[in-house]
């Protein structure tokens, strides 16, 4: 089970069922909530000490405790957890003084969508700051670490701030001839130059300041206390020292071949098939150049080039083709691009310029010309013409950026956006809209939902799942697809999420079951003996009125509810595992069967099996592809099914998709098999079980 989404929830109420509405509403927005509810200050005080928390609802007055000595609590433990006060609807003025004493929030009983922005907002600042928190004890330990391997360097090390020298290793005060530390204190950088060569430091260093030069070595001529001048090398890199913005300079030991060592330096430097700089270098450049941008000292952007028809030119022409067409395009590049930055070939087809000091207006420009070079660019491959476009996504640096690795990730962001739009065009990412766009998508998703559920816009496909052993009867899983405003299918991926993300799976689920259990009623009228597989999503496993509106339809309709087996995913049972347990008991309860699906792939499999007496499961589908190339995936099923079989439960494989894998689950000693070899999803039921397999 994965722990992303996982709440850790504290609660402190002095009724279960005024903190179970609210919990509800956090599971419907997609946590996965581990709650403990307490009453008072004792309570309180051991959950605080024995369990890991990330947030607290607290409700604002109780007989014999309120939230604000519930935030004394915390202050006394000294703990950083937001607490958030709950309120009777329209009393939230009353929590003033609560907010004072150190509450995060104040949020109506009854404002459940307010709760979960506000969870949200909540629990990822106490993240960023456990993170932050975390990042400099690290740095401390990193710091010791490297003052340690500083000092015992036989490289020459020292900082300097505004050019004036804070520190400096045993090494370097022995190549200059100083004795102690305290000597070059505060001494200007300059002083350790011949005076011959000020001019060109100064100028190097000011070139540097400002991210104008790429080259971070320079070479001169030191100067020792004795006035002796001899040759070095210095590299410059920005660093921090005792939490101080600096540089640090650094005279490598000549000891090695110097022509060896500037050789196998500009080896690990090269793409060596384009000739331009590869991804490690270019990372540790834009790292260094990004500190700088922290400070306000550099501004740029990161351009992230896509090669749109890379994989067509592959398939088509052959691997040397497509490597030709790099190359080409990357001289190119090379010869447009030379003054604005570094150039990179970041991986496959996609090359990657760090542009500096440039603003926006100059980046468009830059993006518009690399798509239109490359668009009106012919290469030659053996005879034949090849052209391509690019897709290229931009993110820009400035104080804001907080690391390498997420501006690639938002430029390659931008870049997919650009290459949906058709590709030959330029996106810039912007976090804080590009979010806000996702909260109106889901809201438009939200909508049409809606909307879908009250014009029967969803329609159900069924898929025949057929025993290897001749069980009687028409067994069939119960699919959802959903038509768009034009009757275009969209697919499950799409609108299961969104309905999940509303709070609306809850509604889908019932439109499901309904419609499912007319056809069933209208079967068994005609005697025909059908049994309906249909998903249980976790907002209805989470429903306490479920099984109740369960009973009353099956009742209504005179259903046998034998026939109707309910589906629920592995993952979730396992998130919720209470809530499963009540559930699955109450199915059996009613003479329903259950299925435990997407069964096979978590860390404790088993563990669920221990927990619900199910009467099915289902074959997780990474398992079931490529079975019969796999020997390590065919022992996995062979052992569940032996395993389901020991506890009476019957086994049942989806996603079969050739006669191959067929041969194997008659191996294996599966029970039932589903999917695509058998029969698509259709709209009738109409599959021949006694012709089977």
């Amino acid at each position: 089970m994965s722990n992303e989404n996982i709440l850790r929830l504290l609660t402190v109420f002095d009724a279960s069922e005024e903190a179970e509405v609210l919990i509800n509403a956090l599971r419907n927005a997609g946590h996965i909530v581990r709650d403990i509810r307490v009453e008072g200050d004792e309570d309180m005080t051991t959950a605080l000490d024995e369990n890991p928390i990330d947030i607290i609802l607290c409700k604002l007055k109780m007989p014999h405790f309120t939230a604000k000595q519930a935030v004394e609590v915390l202050s006394r433990f000294g703990r950083d957890i937001p607490l958030v006060v709950i309120t009777l609807p329209g009393k939230e003025p009353a929590a003033i003084e609560t907010l004072k004493a150190g509450a995060r929030d104040v949020c109506g009983e009854d404002q459940t969508d307010r709760l979960r922005h506000i969870v949200k907002r909540e629990v990822a600042d106490l993240h960023e700051r456990r993170s932050h928190r975390r990042c400099e004890l690290m740095l401390r330990e990193t710091e010791k670490r490297a003052k340690a391997l500083i000092d015992s360097s036989r490289d020459a090390i020292a900082y300097v701030h505004d050019g004036m020298h804070i520190y400096a290793n045993k090494a370097y005060l022995k190549m200059f001839a100083y004795e102690d530390i305290d000597d070059v204190m505060g001494m200007p950088i300059m002083d350790m130059v011949s005076s011959d060569d000020h001019v060109h430091l100064k100028e190097f260093l000011r070139g540097y300041a400002k991210g104008e030069s790429m080259d971070s070595q320079l070479t001169v001529h030191g100067q020792k206390t004795n006035s002796e001048k001899f040759k070095i090398k210095m590299e410059f890199s920005p660093a921090s020292y005792e939490s101080e913005s600096c540089t640090q300079i650094i005279i490598r030991d000549n000891a090695n071949s110097k022509e060896l060592e500037q050789k196998l330096s500009a080896m690990s430097q090269l793409d060596l098939l384009t000739g331009l700089y590869n991804r490690n270098f270019f990372m540790d450049h834009l790292d260094q150049f990004i500190s700088r941008a922290v400070e306000d000292q550099a501004r740029g952007a990161v351009i992230y080039i896509s090669l749109d028809k890379y994989q067509d030119v592959r398939s088509e022409h052959g691997i040397s083709a497509s490597d030709h067409m790099l190359t080409d395009i990357a001289l190119l590049l090379k010869d447009k691009l030379a003054n604005f930055g570094m150039l990179a070939r970041f991986e496959g087809p996609v090359f990657i310029l760090l542009a500096q000091n440039t603003d926006v207006k100059q980046i468009k420009k830059i993006s518009r010309a690399i798509c239109k070079i490359i668009a009106e660019h012919f290469a030659d491959i053996g005879g034949k013409t090849v052209q391509s476009t690019a897709s290229i996504g931009i993110t820009v640096l400035n104080e804001t950026t907080s690391n390498g690795h997420d501006c690639i990730s938002r430029a390659e962001k931008g870049c997919l956006i650009a290459h949906k739009e058709g590709g030959n065009n330029y996106h810039i990412y912007n976090p804080a809209i590009e979010e806000m766009a996702e909260h109106e998508q889901a809201d438009v998703w939200s909508a049409r939902i809606k909307t879908a559920l009250k014009e029967n816009k969803f329609n159900l496909l069924f898929q025949p799942i057929v025993s290897l052993h001749g069980e009687p009867g028409a067994h069939y899983e119960v699919l959802l697809r959903m038509n768009d405003e034009a009757g275009n299918k969209i697919p499950p991926d799409e609108f299961i999420p969104a309905a999940e993300q509303a709070g609306l799976m809850n509604f889908v689920d019932r439109w499901v079951m309904v419609n499912s259990f007319l056809m069933l009623s209208k079967l068994h009228k005609e005697g025909k003996k059908t049994r309906l597989f249909i998903k249980l999503s976790s907002a209805s496993l989470t429903d306490p009125e479920f099984l109740s509106w369960l009973r009353d339809r099956i009742n209504t309709l005179k259903l046998d509810a034998d026939s109707l087996v309910f589906e629920i995913s592995e993952e979730t049972a396992l998130n919720f595992l209470k809530q499963a347990k009540v559930v699955v008991s109450g199915l059996n309860e009613l003479h329903c069967r259950t299925t435990l699906e997407n069964f096979g792939m978590e860390q404790n499999t088993y563990q669920s099996l221990k927990h619900l007496k199910v009467n099915y499961i289902k074959v997780h589908m990474k398992l079931i592809h490529g079975l019969a190339q796999s020997v390590e995936n065919q022992d996995r099923v062979k052992s569940i099914a032996e395993h389901a079989n020991a506890k009476n439960i019957q086994t049942i494989a989806a996603f079969v998709e050739d006669a191959n894998s067929l041969a194997v689950l008659w191996q294996c000693a599966v029970d039932f098999i589903q999917g695509y070899f058998l029969q698509h999803p259709n709209k009738e039921m109409n599959f021949d079980f006694e012709e089977g397999v």
